[in-house]
């Protein structure tokens, strides 16, 4: 019996769960998880308010697998 992952009902050959069991399970790796995941949240809370119109986007530099830099940019239209 096969478990299921979140590719559905496959070995865990899927590159997500893949990367996730080999990669982030180091100190570093898990602290700059955490940083996206706060400014994901952040920048989520900035652009859903009522009024906001433009564009929002979280941009991630990755070396070897690694999360080196991430980018928030928020572009405000003003109407």
């Amino acid at each position: 019996m096969v478990a299921k992952n979140s590719c559905g009902n496959i070995p865990p050959i899927c590159y997500s769960d893949a990367m996730i069991q080999t990669r982030v399970q180091t100190t570093p790796q898990m602290n700059m998880i955490e940083r996206v995941e706060q400014a994901l949240a952040q920048l989520l809370a900035d652009a859903s308010r009522r009024g906001f119109y433009g564009e929002a986007g979280l941009t991630l530099s990755v070396q070897d697998g690694r999360i080196q830099h991430i980018r928030v940019a928020i572009e405000r239209m003003i109407k």
